[in-house]
């Protein structure tokens, strides 16, 4: 969904930090129409000039939010020697989300707003996820960065019920472990000793803004 044409992109961020601003402080319940007009300092009028319900309004937000974040983990990606194995690719994907403050809240401390967010505008069944789907990881065999003997279904349910787990426990001090110990274990047990993981890389980045992937 898009603002209207008469927004312009300064004012949409304008909005948009404010609503953010808003979720960070008081939670998503409390980023009303009304209460992000008062203080972006707007009409509500306005407001509904450049979305045109609160539903639009958080789609653009979330979506502002997961091209800030895969921008990052592609820039971190990129920069890594070792950035195209999977194990990288799940550390540097769950490190984006912890340095964006409202991934982060959304993601591990109030997953149901998002939940709430995305099946609003998508339909009852879609579920926003940062995970990696068994395709990707068959495509990752392809290119020789996850091993042959790997079952895909089975290593994608574990990667997604290790981060729900994480998300539904939030917030907590353990975390860099949790992340740490399966790091540890893709690295042992999934990835390969390919030397150049430029394949991995560039799976990863087709993978991640292709229509199907995860944006």
């Amino acid at each position: 969904m898009k603002a209207t044409a008469v927004a312009s992109p300064s004012d949409v961020d304008r909005v948009l930090d404010t609503a953010s601003a808003i979720v960070l402080d008081d939670g998503f319940e409390s980023a009303s129409m009304r209460e992000i007009a008062a203080r972006a300092r707007i009409t509500e009028g306005e407001l509904l000039q450049l979305f045109a319900s609160p539903g639009e309004l958080f789609v653009g937000l979330v979506n502002r939010e997961y091209r800030g974040i895969f921008r990052a983990v592609i820039d971190h990606i990129e920069r890594d020697p070792q950035g195209g194995k999977l194990s990288r690719i799940y550390r540097h994907t769950i490190g984006a989300v912890h340095e964006r403050p409202l991934a982060r809240a959304l993601y591990l401390t109030d997953p149901s707003a998002l939940n709430s967010i995305m099946r609003g505008a998508y339909g009852f069944d879609f579920m926003p996820r940062l995970g990696i789907g068994d395709g990707f990881i068959d495509r990752m065999k392809k290119v020789g960065m996850v091993r042959h003997d790997v079952d895909s279904p089975s290593l994608s349910a574990v990667i997604t019920t290790v981060a729900a787990g994480t998300a539904l426990t939030a917030p907590h001090e353990e975390l860099d472990q949790l992340v740490n110990g399966l790091v540890m274990l893709l690295e042992r047990s999934v990835d390969t000793d390919a030397v150049d993981t430029g394949p991995g890389k560039a799976a990863f980045i087709e993978y991640a803004t292709g229509p199907s992937g995860l944006r």
